[in-house]
C-alpha cells in the first residue's frame, strides 16, 4: 500500500532515500544537486508553502508533490509546483491534491507571473480542483493499469 510524507515528518533515512531516488522517477531539480534539494526542503516548516512530499510503496519512492509557492524563489525549483500525479493511482492522487488545494487556499498574496500578469492563488486552487476532477474522468493522467 503506497504512503506518503511531507518531507519535514520523514526521517533522515527516508529524506536520504527519497532524494537519492528522485531521479529514478524521472525528476532532477532545475540547478544543483542533491546537496542543493536538501537544504531548500531543510528549510520547509509549518503549513506554509514550500511543502515536499514524498509516495512510496513499502520503501520504494513512487511520486512527488512539491508546492514551491514562488517560481523565484529557488533556483533549483524554478516553478510554482511540480509533481508527478499524473503517474500515481487515484487512491494517492486524491488526498495529495486536497492538501494541494487546502494549501494554496492558505497562502496569501499573489504571484507576479513573468509576462507582468497577476495570478490570485485561490486560482490555482481552482486549477487544482479541475485537474482532480479531470483525472477522476481520465483525463490527463495515466490509466489505473499503467501507474507505478
Amino acid at each position: 500500500m503506497e504512503r506518503f510524507y511531507n518531507y519535514r515528518d520523514m526521517s533522515l533515512e527516508q529524506r536520504e532515500s527519497a532524494l537519492v531516488s528522485l531521479s529514478s522517477i524521472g525528476f532532477l531539480p532545475a540547478y544543483g544537486s542533491i546537496k542543493t534539494m536538501r537544504r531548500i526542503m531543510d528549510g520547509s516548516v509549518g503549513e506554509k508553502l514550500p511543502q515536499f512530499y514524498f509516495v512510496f510503496r513499502n520503501m520504494e519512492l513512487l511520486g512527488y508533490m512539491f508546492l514551491i509557492g514562488d517560481h523565484k524563489m529557488f533556483r533549483a525549483f524554478p516553478w510554482l509546483a511540480i509533481d508527478n500525479l499524473d503517474e500515481l493511482p487515484m487512491r494517492v492522487v486524491e488526498p495529495l491534491m486536497d492538501l494541494a488545494i487546502r494549501a494554496w487556499n492558505n497562502e496569501d498574496g499573489d504571484i507576479i507571473n513573468a509576462d507582468g500578469s497577476i495570478t490570485g492563488k485561490s486560482r490555482i486552487a481552482q486549477s487544482y480542483k479541475q485537474r482532480l476532477e479531470n483525472y477522476r474522468h481520465g483525463i490527463g493522467r495515466r490509466s489505473e493499469k499503467e501507474c507505478r
